[in-house]
């Protein structure tokens, strides 16, 4: 039940934070050199939790994620496009 009431909690406080953020520093304010790296936010993240999902602390990396993710990088980088990448695979 306390597992429940956290992540339910979780989602209450980063929504807010999201509406929040959203709604008092629209993009149009937001320095040049923000908006011209914002687009490449959303590809680091994915790589980030890929590379912790891959690399885990205690070394040990399963050889059926590890051929997906070369896999899935593979066709991203064939294509151009991760989504696409990530729908194929």
């Amino acid at each position: 039940m306390t597992a429940l009431l956290a992540s339910a909690g979780a989602v209450v406080v980063t929504y807010l934070l999201r509406i929040l953020l959203i709604t008092l520093v629209p993009a149009s304010q937001l320095p040049a050199a923000v908006r011209r790296l914002l687009p490449h936010v959303g590809p680091a993240v994915l790589a980030g939790l890929v590379a912790a999902a891959l690399f885990r602390p205690s070394g040990a990396v399963q050889p059926a994620f590890l051929v997906g993710a070369a896999l899935t990088g593979a066709v991203a980088w064939w294509r151009g496009s991760v989504v696409l990448a990530c729908q194929l695979i």
